[in-house]
């Protein structure tokens, strides 16, 4: 019934078409921050969307993920994938710029974990090596308070290119070696849908994938001489089939197959290709399961010529979605001709230095490279096929206005650039840290005081940072292109770090006297920044009337008085502030949906939780007192326990 609902859908689909604005335009993204090879033994982890990675892809640092929207791109593919890490603050961040999300597991469980991989140790058999991390990854901000999935998680990516590790010879091996891949992928699979049950996951749900390479695969029991098929056709079997890939699956993965897969490959062919290559036979065999490239970049090719063509493969279909493009940065650590994929090489400007766990790094300004035969610079090529806009290169490496200090200091940094555009980004920044916004009907009144500064520059005639923030305050009237809201609070500032939040919890949790850091609910206190939103606010408050949102909510930029409308597009933010929002959640149906059909697997439980704001419900939080002696290590919300654990020791002297 599945199948032929998504058969039917799909057919009205063909007849329609698609507009290229319903494509998957992707971009791959895994920036590591180093220019060669130095370093990358020493690297403590490639988990790039993570809170530590802010200054990357955050819209103070290096803005990342507003380039690449800005680029046209819809979606981004993620790679290195630490499961103990926090990553709500990246995906709040993607949903903020229309992004969606493909995340992806990690190497580590399937042939890196040593000793216990599901290689090494139970013969391709992953469901007990996955299901625990998948489990962290949905308590680490792939869910939501409300146990739903979060709105930018589109795909999960079971393994990239498991014909090529799981194991290395499933291609050019015997039948054993692709059933071995098949049983990876197949338990795998079924050990991520134990761990949504086991933690009750409900709402719309997400779809899954493996992406393969585009090897010919000799033995995998069909299309033995076309690139990707033959793989794609023995997982195929094997999620309707498991016992015959000596797998006894806990969950029903060809229901879950049928409902929630996408088949996925990399490939670097020229556009030309596909469709005989690959998409004809496809379509034939597979005329249910839709498919997409994971990713994709002929090199030496015309790019705005081969993307146009892609993508116009893929909008006379029901199936093909789209693809991601290969690769966001260039992989200098890679050396060689693999260094010939990034849009973005690394320049010489600094923009941020990046605590990341043990070590930190330069964040270095971003470089177009050049696509000789399309004419212009590889991004600007991109984004001309993907309806987006061209890289304004002028302030790439420059001091970005929104990572100054609110003070005449960072005032003068960003009036020394004489730019109109970037004056008029760090008044709105201004205006959001005193909590307002700038109205629809504002935006030619916010451009006009910002010409007014950046042509004056930081002379005394303009009255610098301090007229500026008593204009914007008030003083004599404030200005009616600005709405103010009474609902505003002083949360902690998601452009920044971990470390600098962190330091600030201390501090606040140190000097508090109308509530205790100890009594942080328990839906605060699984993440830096909730647990960050529950103190700043409160001990805001404590600070009376006379506070000045600009210097009263700062703590070393670690917080920002922000209004409700920002604050509620962070996940949790608007439950722990003071006074927070009281939620009801019900563990209702959970939906699951293919991109391009209709159809749906329902599933229902009957439980309702209700959250409020205020601490009825608390997680004591311990001491940490070996924090004090130990090293960083690898997982992002060890800042949580870590800081309140110094908050609270600090309360006891």
């Amino acid at each position: 019934l599945v199948a032929s609902a998504l058969a039917a859908s799909a057919a009205v689909a063909a007849a329609a078409g698609k507009t290229r604005a319903e494509l998957i335009r992707g971009v791959s993204y895994g920036p590591v921050p180093f220019k060669t090879q130095d370093g990358m033994s020493t690297l403590p982890q490639d988990d790039w969307f993570c809170d530590e990675a802010v200054p990357m892809w955050g819209r103070a640092g290096r803005a990342d993920l507003r380039t690449m929207r800005s680029m046209g791109a819809n979606m981004i593919r993620l790679y290195g994938n630490n499961p103990s890490n926090d990553h709500t603050n990246f995906l709040d961040e993607a949903s903020s710029e229309g992004l969606s999300v493909t995340a992806g597991m990690s190497d580590y469980p399937y042939f890196q974990q040593g000793p216990g991989s599901c290689k090494d140790a139970t013969n391709f058999n992953c469901f007990s090596q996955v299901k625990p991390q998948y489990e962290q990854n949905l308590r680490n901000g792939f869910l939501t308070l409300r146990n739903e999935y979060h709105p930018a998680l589109k795909y999960m990516n079971i393994l990239n290119e498991p014909d090529l590790k799981m194991p290395h010879t499933a291609d050019i091996g015997g039948e054993e070696d692709t059933k071995q891949m098949a049983r990876t992928v197949i338990s795998a699979f079924d050990g991520m849908l134990q761990a949504e049950k086991e933690l009750g996951v409900v709402g719309p749900l997400i779809n899954f994938t493996a992406t393969f390479s585009y090897a010919v695969c000799s033995n995998c029991g069909k299309f033995a001489g076309k690139p990707a098929l033959g793989q794609i056709w023995r997982l195929h079997d094997a999620m309707h089939h498991p016992e015959e890939y000596g797998y006894s699956p806990q969950n029903n993965i060809t229901a879950a197959y049928e409902a929630r897969f996408v088949h996925s490959f990399n490939t670097q062919n020229p556009a030309t290709d596909l469709q005989h290559q690959f998409l004809d036979d496809y379509y034939a065999t597979f005329p249910s399961t839709p498919v997409y490239i994971g990713e994709y970049h002929r090199v030496p090719g015309n790019q705005t010529e081969d993307l146009d063509t892609i993508l116009g493969l893929a909008e006379q279909s029901p199936l093909f979605l789209g693809i991601s493009f290969f690769e966001y940065q260039v992989a200098y650590w890679k050396t060689g001709s693999e260094m010939d994929f990034g849009m973005f090489g690394l320049g010489d400007f600094v923009l941020a230095e990046m605590p990341y766990f043990s070590k930190t790094y330069s964040i270095y300004c971003l470089a177009p490279m050049d696509s000789p035969a399309s004419g212009m610079s590889m991004p600007d090529a991109v984004a001309k096929v993907f309806g987006g806009s061209p890289v304004d290169t002028t302030h790439l490496c420059q001091v970005n206005p929104l990572a100054v200090p609110l003070t005449q200091e960072g005032f003068e940094t960003v009036a020394a650039q004489k730019s109109d555009s970037q004056m008029v980004r760090f008044i709105e920044n201004t205006i959001h840290h005193m909590g307002g916004t700038v109205s629809s009907d504002g935006l030619s009144s916010l451009a006009t005081l910002a010409t007014a500064y950046a042509t004056s520059g930081s002379s005394e005639s303009n009255g610098g940072f301090a007229q500026l923030a008593g204009f914007l305050g008030g003083k004599p009237a404030k200005p009616a292109w600005v709405s103010f809201d009474d609902k505003a609070e002083c949360v902690a500032n998601r452009n920044v770090g971990p470390t600098v939040i962190g330091a600030a919890i201390g501090w606040t949790c140190s000097r508090a006297t109308t509530f205790s850091c100890g009594d942080v609910p328990s839906y605060c206190s699984n993440n830096t920044y909730r647990i960050a939103d529950f103190v700043f606010s409160r001990y805001y408050k404590e600070l009376g009337a006379s506070a000045n949102p600009l210097t009263d909510c700062d703590f070393g930029g670690a917080a920002m008085f922000a209004s409700s409308k920002l604050y509620d597009t962070w996940t949790g933010s608007a439950q722990c502030v003071s006074g927070g929002t009281t939620f009801t959640t019900t563990k209702r149906a959970s939906t699951s949906t293919y991109t391009g059909s209709s159809s749906t697997v329902t599933t229902t439980t009957a439980t309702t939780t209700t959250f409020t704001g205020s601490s009825t419900r608390t997680a004591k939080v311990s001491m940490n007192k070996d924090f004090l002696t130990s090293s960083a290590t690898g997982a992002c919300l060890l800042h949580i326990g870590v800081f309140l654990g110094l908050a609270l020791l600090m309360l006891t002297h």
